[in-house]
C-alpha cells in the first residue's frame, strides 16, 4: 500500500510542477515577445547584416554586451522572481481547499 501512495504522490507533485513550469515558459515567452517587438521598434535589430545595428563597430559592441549582461540578467532574475512568487500564491490558495476537502472527506 506504501509503494502505491508514494507513487500517487509522485504522479501528484509531477503534476503540480509540470503546472508551474508551463506558468514559467507563458511568462517567459510572453517577456520574450516583447522584448523582441520593443528592439525591432527602437531599430536596434534590423533585416539585413550584421542585424543588431550596435554591431557596427567595435565600441558598440562592448557596450551592448555590458548592457546584456546587466539589464539582461536583471530581467531575468525578476521572471524568476514573479513566477516563484505565483507559485507560492497559488500553492497557499490551493492548500486551505484542499484541506477541506479532505476534512469533509
Amino acid at each position: 500500500m506504501w509503494l502505491i501512495t508514494s507513487f500517487i504522490a509522485a504522479i501528484i507533485a509531477t503534476a503540480a510542477w509540470v503546472f508551474a513550469s508551463k506558468k514559467y515558459h507563458t511568462l517567459l515567452g510572453g517577456g520574450t515577445i516583447g522584448l523582441a517587438l520593443e528592439h525591432v521598434a527602437h531599430q536596434e535589430i534590423v533585416p539585413y547584416f550584421p542585424y543588431l545595428t550596435a554591431m557596427k563597430s567595435v565600441a558598440d559592441t562592448a557596450t551592448m554586451l555590458n548592457e546584456i549582461a546587466t539589464i539582461g540578467m536583471a530581467m531575468l532574475l525578476a521572471c524568476i522572481a514573479v513566477w516563484a512568487t505565483m507559485v507560492v500564491i497559488a500553492s497557499a490558495i490551493q492548500a486551505p481547499a484542499k484541506t477541506v476537502a479532505r476534512r469533509t472527506a
